[in-house]
C-alpha cells in the first residue's frame, strides 16, 4: 500500500503570489504541495501547487504532457472535476495551482470500511459513481470555447487513467474526478502511442494498445465501470498476474455480480454488465446516460443516498476510527435518542446504523481486496512492450544526450567576478528535497498526480527505496480542504488547432516551445537577443551619410 510522503516546511515564497505550507507528496512527474495564495484586501486562499520535478524540466515531451494537463483543466469548470486556477512557472520550472480537496482516494475508503466491518454501503456506492459519470460526461461532451480556434467544436477530451486512486471522495460527500496528467483531447500534439493506465482499469482496446483512433470516451466508461463492480460488489475485479490480467481485460470475462453476491440487485447488475462490454459499440455511448441508469435504479429501489449522508458515513469511519465526530452532521434523530436515555450507548447507535447488508465484505476479505505488486517486466511482457518503452510512457524521464550533465530547470549559475561577493542564497525548496532525501519510490498526494494502487502498477526505477508509510490522520483525507469554483480567467489558455504544428528545438528552456500560448508571462516564448545596439549603429550611419551629403551639396 502507497501512503502519502509529507513535509512541513518554513513558510516559503514561491511563484511572487504563493507561500508553500507542506509538501504533501511526490510523484513520479511532479511535487505536490499545499500553499497559501494572498492578494489585496486580506484575500487568502488554500490550494495545491503542482510542480514539475526539476530533472524533467529540460524534456520538452514531459513539459508539454504537464502543459497539456494544465490546459485541460483549465477548460472544466464542474462540481465533480477538480479545479485548475493557474499555471505559471518558479526557477524555470512549470507549477500547476489547483483545487485543494479535504478527502481521501475512493480505494482507501473502501479499505477503511472493511477494517471496520463497515464496507461502503451499495446505495452510497451507487451514488459516487453517479457524480463521477456525471463529472465524465461534462468533459466528454466539452466543446471549444468562444474566440479559440476550436469554437464550438468537440474537443473529444479522454481522461485514459480512471481509477479508484484518481477519483476522491470529499469530507462532505462529493465525488472528484482528478488527474488528466495522460488524458487525451483534440488540438493536442499528437501522440503515436497509447499511453497505458492503470492495468487493473484499463480498457480492452487500451490493453490492445489500439492505434486505429479506437480509444475514445468509452473507454473511461468501461474503466468506471470496473470501479463500479467493485466498490458495490465488494471485491476487486481483474486480480492475478499481469499476463492473466491483460488476458482478461482483451477478452472481457467479466463474471456478473450475482457470481459474488446472491442477492446484488438484478437492475443495478445490467447496468455494470452494460458498461463492461468488450466492445466500444455495446457499451453506454455516454456517460451521462450512465449517470441517468444510476440515479433511476436508487429512485427504484427506493434507497437513499446523498452528498450528506456519505459524509455522515465517512463521520462515522472517523468515529470509529477513534477521530471526533463533525457536530454539524449528528442528525437530530440520533440527539433525540441521546437525551431520550435509552440503555443503548450512543457511539454504538451510529455506529449500528451503519450495519453492512447481507453479502457485504467483511475484515477477513481484506486480502481480496488488495493487489499484488506486479513486476514491471511482467507488465511490459503482458502488453507487448519492451521494458523501456513502459518506463517511457509510464513515467516520464529526461531524455539527455550522453555525457549531459543533469539539470535544475534554472539558468547555469554564473561565476561571480573578484569585486564581487558570493550571495550565498539557495533555493528554499531544493534545500527541503535534500533534507528529506533519498526520495521513496512511488509517493502519491491526495490530489491530482496519479501514483498509488498496490495493483495499479504504476512505473518507478527499480534504484529508488521502497515506500515509507505514513500514518494516517484521524479525519479522512485530512490533507484537503474545499475550495470554491472560482477558476482563472486569464487569456490565451486554450487548446491548439489540429493541424497546428509545434516545432521542438533543443532549446535550453523548454517552456518557449509549447505550441500555444499560455497563461502567465514567463512562461511566454523567450525574446531573442536585443536588436537595440544594431538599430543604433544603423542610425548613426544614416546620420553621418546624410551629414557628408549635405556637405557635398553645399
Amino acid at each position: 500500500m502507497k501512503r502519502h510522503q509529507t513535509a512541513d516546511l518554513e513558510p516559503i515564497q514561491f511563484g511572487g503570489r504563493y507561500t508553500l505550507l507542506r509538501r504533501l507528496a511526490i510523484g513520479g512527474m511532479a511535487e505536490i504541495y499545499l500553499a497559501r495564495q494572498a492578494a489585496m484586501a486580506g484575500f487568502e486562499k488554500e490550494v495545491v501547487i503542482k510542480r514539475l520535478r526539476a530533472e524533467l524540466a529540460d524534456d520538452p515531451r514531459i513539459v508539454e504532457m504537464f502543459l497539456d494537463e494544465a490546459r485541460i483543466g483549465a477548460l472544466l469548470n464542474h462540481p465533480n472535476i477538480v479545479h485548475v486556477y493557474d499555471v505559471d512557472e518558479h526557477d524555470g520550472i512549470p507549477y500547476i495551482a489547483m483545487e485543494y480537496i479535504v478527502g481521501e482516494e475512493l480505494n482507501e475508503l473502501c479499505r477503511r470500511g472493511l477494517m471496520h466491518g463497515r464496507f461502503l454501503p451499495i446505495e452510497h456506492a451507487v451514488e459516487l459513481i453517479r457524480q463521477a459519470a456525471h463529472g465524465m460526461g461534462y468533459f466528454h461532451a466539452k466543446r471549444g470555447a468562444e474566440g479559440t480556434p476550436l469554437h464550438d467544436q468537440p474537443l473529444e477530451i479522454v481522461h485514459l487513467d480512471i481509477s479508484p486512486t484518481n477519483l476522491l471522495v470529499t469530507q462532505d460527500g462529493t465525488m472528484k474526478v482528478i488527474d488528466f496528467g495522460i488524458a487525451r483531447a483534440r488540438g493536442q500534439r499528437q501522440r503515436s502511442d497509447v499511453i497505458p493506465g492503470k492495468l487493473s482499469y484499463m480498457s480492452p482496446e487500451q490493453a490492445e494498445r489500439s492505434s486505429n483512433g479506437s480509444v475514445d470516451h468509452r473507454s473511461d466508461i468501461f474503466s468506471l465501470g470496473i470501479v463500479l463492480y467493485e466498490i458495490t460488489v465488494g471485491k476487486r475485479l481483474f486480480r492475478g498476474p499481469a499476463s492473466e490480467v491483460v488476458e482478461k481485460l482483451v477478452t472481457a470475462q467479466v463474471e456478473p455480480p450475482t457470481f459474488a453476491r446472491r442477492n446484488f440487485p438484478a437492475a443495478l447488475e445490467a447496468i455494470v454488465m452494460r458498461a463492461l462490454e468488450k466492445h466500444p459499440a455495446d457499451r453506454y455511448q455516454s456517460a451521462y446516460d450512465l449517470a441517468d441508469d444510476l440515479e433511476t435504479f436508487l429512485r427504484d429501489d427506493r434507497l437513499h443516498s446523498g452528498p450528506v449522508r456519505v459524509a455522515r458515513y465517512l463521520d462515522m469511519l472517523t468515529h470509529a476510527s477513534g477521530g471526533q465526530r463533525r457536530p454539524e452532521l449528528v442528525s437530530e434523530a440520533e440527539i433525540r435518542r441521546a437525551d431520550g436515555g435509552d440503555d443503548l450507548d450512543f457511539d454504538s447507535q451510529v455506529f449500528d446504523g451503519f450495519k453492512p447488508s447481507e453479502g457485504a465484505p467483511g475484515p477477513e476479505q481484506a486480502p481480496e481486496w488488495e493487489d499484488p505488486e506486479q513486476p514491471e517486466a511482467d507488465v511490459a511482457k503482458a502488453l507487448g512492450m519492451e521494458l523501456a518503452e513502459l518506463r517511457a510512457l509510464r513515467t516520464p524521464v529526461p531524455m539527455r544526450p550522453s555525457g549531459m550533465a543533469a539539470v535544475s530547470g534554472k539558468e547555469t549559475p554564473r561565476t561571480p567576478s573578484a569585486d564581487e561577493e558570493p550571495s550565498g542564497v539557495t533555493n528554499p525548496i531544493e534545500k527541503v528535497e535534500a533534507e528529506d532525501a533519498p526520495v521513496p519510490k512511488k509517493q502519491r498526494a491526495v490530489t491530482d498526480e496519479g501514483d498509488g494502487d498496490p495493483g495499479d502498477v504504476d512505473i518507478a526505477t527499480d534504484d529508488e527505496p521502497p515506500t515509507q508509510p505514513i500514518t494516517p490522520t484521524p479525519l479522512p483525507g485530512a490533507m484537503k480542504s474545499p475550495a470554491s469554483g472560482e477558476r482563472s480567467s486569464k487569456p490565451g489558455f486554450q487548446l491548439t488547432p489540429p493541424n497546428a504544428t509545434p516545432a521542438v528545438s533543443p532549446a535550453k528552456h523548454p517552456r518557449a516551445q509549447t505550441p500555444v500560448p499560455v497563461v502567465g508571462s514567463s512562461l511566454l516564448a523567450r525574446s531573442t537577443p536585443s536588436r537595440l545596439p544594431w538599430v543604433l549603429v544603423g542610425t548613426l550611419i544614416v546620420a553621418v551619410l546624410a551629414l557628408v551629403a549635405y556637405i557635398v551639396m553645399t
